[in-house]
Formats: C-alpha cells, sequence, structure tokens
C-alpha cells in the first residue's frame, strides 16, 4: 500500500489511488476517476471512484476511532503533540505537496508554496488551541451549588472540499476538527485527490490513530450525498458553490446535523480618492487573478471613486495586461489555466454577457492561445468597465480572472453598491482616512473586511460568511468551537434534597 504513494512521490504519472480508511490505503477500485491536466491535458492521476458502501466503512472506522480512548478522550496536551508531529512531517514533505498541488489544480507554484506555509500555520494553531481549550466553572449560583460549562467534541466529521485550494480548505477543518477530539472522513473534489491522500498517509504516519483521518475519492453526487446523509455523522463541514450548499443545508436538515457552510462570493473593493493608490492597484491586481479568479473571496468588483477612475483603471489595465500567464511549474507564473474547459467557457460567457449588457471589455476577455496555450484552458486577466448593479456580471459569481468596474461619488453610495449582491463573503477598503475605513467597514455586509490589503490571512482571525455566503467560521479560536458541542452541569453540593423534592413532598 505505501508504495502507490512513494511511487508518486517521484512524480511518475499517472498516480494511481485507492481511498484511505481505518489508517490503511486500499487497492485502486476498478472503476476509476481520471485527471487530466488543465495545462496540457496529460493524464495526471487517477482516483478511485468511491461509493455509498465506501463511505459507509470509512465511517464506520471514523465511529470506532472516536471511541475508543485513544483519540477523543486523550489529554489537549496529548493531541496538540501529534498536531504538531503531523504539521513538521508535512513541512518535510512541502516541495512534494507543493507540486502535486500546482498540477492538479492549476496553481502557480509559488502561491501553492506559499499556501503550503499557511497549511503548516493553521496545524500549529490548532496544535496550541488543542493545548489550552477549556470551559468554565461558575461558583456564584448559590453556597450549595456549582455549575460547570464543558465544551465537547461533536462526533464524526464529514469534510467536504473544493477543487480551488485543496490543501487551504482542508486545513482550515481538518487541525481544528482533530484539536476538537473529533474524528473525521474527507471527501476531497475528484479533480484534486492526491494531496488529501497523501496527507491521511502523513497523518498516520506522524503517529495520529487508524480511523482518525479517512478519505474516500469520488463524486459529490455520490460520495458527498453518502457522507451528508449518513447516521452516524454528526457534523458536515463545506467549501463549494451556493448552490451546492444549498442542498447540503436541507439534507442536514433533515437528520437535524450540524453543518458549517462557507459558500460564493462576490468581494468587493472600495478606493477612495484620499487611498495610497499604488497599493491599491497592487491590492486589486491581486485580488482578481490570485488563483485565476477562481477564489470564493476573489475581489471580483471594484467601486471605484469617480474623480480617480480614469486614470486607475487605465493603469490597472496595463498591469494586468502584464501578468505572466503560464505552466504552473513554471516558478515564474502568476497565474495559470482554468480548472478545466467547461469552466473556461463558463468564465467567457459571462465576459460576452456582460459586453451584451452594456460593459465596455478594456483587457482580456479572450482564450490564450499559442504553442505554450493551445492545450490548456488559459483565460487572459479581464476588465469589464461601466459596470452597473442590473448587470449580471455585477450580481453573480465568476469565478475567474474577470474584474468589474464600477464608479461612486459618495461613501454611501459606494457602501450600498458593495452590499447590493446576494452574497457576504468579504470585501475590501482603501483609504489613508482611518475613521472611513471603519465606519465603511462597519456597515459592509461580509463575513471579512480587509482594509488597505486583500486576500492576506492570519490563522488567529476568524473567516466565514453571510447571507448567501453561508454560516459557521473557519480559523481562530471559532473553528475549534465549530467543532464542538457546548454541555452545562449543574451540580448540587451538600446534603440537601433538590428543590423539586421539597415542592412535591
Amino acid at each position: 500500500m505505501e508504495a502507490n504513494l512513494l511511487q508518486s512521490q517521484s512524480y511518475i504519472s499517472p498516480r494511481v489511488y485507492g481511498h484511505f480508511i481505518d489508517g490503511v490505503l486500499s487497492d485502486p477500485a476498478h472503476d476509476l476517476i481520471d485527471r487530466h491536466s488543465p495545462v496540457n491535458g496529460s493524464l495526471l492521476a487517477r482516483f478511485s471512484a468511491g461509493t455509498s458502501e465506501d463511505v459507509d466503512e470509512a465511517v464506520t472506522a471514523a465511529v470506532r476511532a472516536f471511541h475508543r480512548e485513544d483519540w477523543a478522550n486523550l489529554t489537549g496536551a496529548a493531541r496538540a503533540k501529534l498536531l504538531n508531529k503531523f504539521a513538521d512531517l508535512i513541512a518535510d514533505h512541502a516541495e512534494h505537496l507543493v507540486r502535486l498541488e500546482a498540477e492538479e489544480a492549476s496553481k502557480a507554484m509559488k502561491m501553492s508554496a506559499h499556501e503550503l506555509t499557511m497549511v503548516v500555520e493553521m496545524t500549529r494553531f490548532a496544535a496550541s488551541l488543542a493545548l489550552t481549550a477549556k470551559g468554565e466553572a461558575h461558583t456564584q449560583l448559590g453556597p450549595d451549588a456549582l455549575g460547570l460549562v464543558t465544551k465537547e467534541p461533536c462526533g464524526v466529521v464529514g469534510l467536504i472540499v473544493p477543487w480551488n485550494f485543496p490543501l487551504v480548505c482542508l486545513f482550515q477543518k481538518l487541525p481544528y476538527a482533530l484539536a476538537a477530539g473529533c474524528t473525521v472522513v474527507i471527501k476531497p473534489s475528484e479533480l484534486t485527490s492526491s494531496t488529501t491522500l497523501e496527507i491521511a498517509r502523513l497523518g498516520a504516519k506522524a503517529g495520529i490513530p487508524a480511523g482518525v483521518i479517512n478519505v474516500v475519492t469520488g463524486k459529490g453526487s455520490v460520495v458527498g450525498e453518502a457522507l451528508t446523509g449518513h447516521p452516524d455523522v454528526s457534523m458536515i463541514s463545506f467549501t463549494g458553490s451556493t448552490a451546492v450548499g444549498r442542498r447540503i443545508g436541507a439534507k442536514c436538515g433533515e437528520s437535524i446535523k450540524r453543518v458549517a457552510l462557507e459558500l460564493g462570493g462576490k468581494g468587493a473593493n472600495i478606493v477612495f480618492a484620499d487611498a495610497d493608490l499604488d497599493a491599491a492597484l497592487d491590492g486589486i491586481l491581486f485580488g482578481f487573478v490570485f488563483n485565476q479568479g477562481e477564489v470564493c473571496a476573489a475581489g471580483a468588483r471594484l467601486i471605484i471613486e469617480d474623480s480617480i477612475a480614469d486614470e486607475f483603471v487605465s493603469k490597472l489595465a496595463e498591469r494586468a495586461k502584464r501578468v505572466n500567464v503560464g505552466n504552473p511549474t513554471d516558478e515564474q507564473a502568476d497565474m495559470s489555466a482554468l480548472i478545466h474547459e467547461e469552466h473556461m467557457n463558463k468564465v467567457l460567457a459571462y465576459v460576452a454577457e456582460g459586453e451584451k449588457e452594456g460593459a465596455v471589455l478594456i483587457c482580456g476577455g479572450q482564450r490564450l492561445r499559442g504553442q505554450e496555450y493551445d492545450d490548456g484552458y488559459f483565460v487572459a486577466p479581464t476588465i469589464l468597465t461601466e459596470v452597473t448593479m442590473e448587470m449580471r456580471v455585477f450580481q453573480e459569481e465568476i469565478f475567474g480572472p474577470v474584474l468589474c468596474v464600477t464608479r461612486f461619488k459618495s461613501q454611501e453610495e459606494a457602501i450600498l453598491l458593495a452590499n447590493l449582491t446576494e452574497y457576504g463573503l468579504a470585501n475590501g477598503v482603501w483609504s489613508k482616512d482611518i475613521d472611513r475605513i471603519l465606519l465603511t467597514a462597519r456597515r459592509l455586509r461580509s463575513g471579512t473586511v480587509f482594509a488597505n490589503t486583500y486576500l492576506e490571512a492570519a490563522v488567529q482571525l476568524p473567516q466565514g460568511g453571510v447571507k448567501q455566503s453561508g454560516f459557521g467560521r473557519e480559523n481562530g479560536l471559532d473553528a475549534l468551537h465549530e467543532y464542538m458541542e457546548t454541555k452545562q452541569t449543574y451540580v448540587k453540593l451538600g446534603t440537601r434534597r433538590p428543590i423539586l423534592a421539597h415542592t412535591i413532598g
């Protein structure tokens, strides 16, 4: 079993994987899902197409591990020690994991390397939470009573992870669930499963007991459905589209299952005339070309003060044209191909629709062609101006390297425009006036507000959405509590009879 994974470490393609259940990497199934490179069409990997029976086997292993004393009942210090060993091994295998992530997710290597660093940081931070997590004692309930408030792991958790950030999205969930004392069954995207399977192996190598981390690969319509509906799964944590999130939320509601959802977004960067415009140019560009714009929290809209709009947008377009679009394994590449052909066509169709509705295309908007690009799904960084709030490109998530520009004349108008979508994941504000920043941030309806930067993250800070961008929080102390139940224990002290006994005689 180990040989299959060691083979992948030498980058032999295609990699062929089975599921990872109860500490063992199974033999590949007869029914396999092929992952072809979005850059050149080559076959990168083959993943087992999981079934409901595979999910049941994984959940059974997770239930067994949860109830054994070697996980849920470990001390926080013991779980922290294992998580830190896990982080060490991830760091030791960084080069390998970065390359796999770059190939399958079409992610620029330098970005993948940065994300791997974040993964290690999140794991170490979660370890610190496991070490320091505490409950409460209420001692002011009277002379003969004591109240205890304790936090307990909620049980087996299903983690459903998207293709755009296979490692980061996984580690905004996994180490916190483990720190809380939960066991997990992970359903990675069928497009980008390699790093998740390799991570499971590293967890086992770190000493995390068998059954604590399980991975079942396959289609969401089969594996995701079985996991969401399984009676022994206590919680689902999902990152993905709002449409799928609605279905998962409804399914969990049927069985009163806990659920956390991080869904779509349509983030706006508000740029006031008094901002550091050079910094804003860098931030706005990064906000919509990072990861080819395949980011839920992308800065997909620019809300720009009218007095500076012409010059700012002209400079932004010039910078966008200089973005290095190339093979993700090229260390000079800033962005790469979109995830697959269907998605590329969807992005280009949005651009065409925007022009039809009256938006003005000032750069990009087409599939890149030429020797380097012909076999891949590359789209140039694209900017649409004169976008109004009625247009679909203003309202709907495009999930590609497309920026929609709208002008404003007052702070009130800027806030109104930023809030005028169904989403509420992230927004940005650019100004040198701290009062303006904070007053604007207070009124923006999003789980995250970036000020004078965009898409910078700190593991200590919680993130998540409001409105149609979901609910629940990842990172920070809030992430640990997502996977824990709160229990009160009311203790009557001494030999006095309970109040109710006196009442009924």
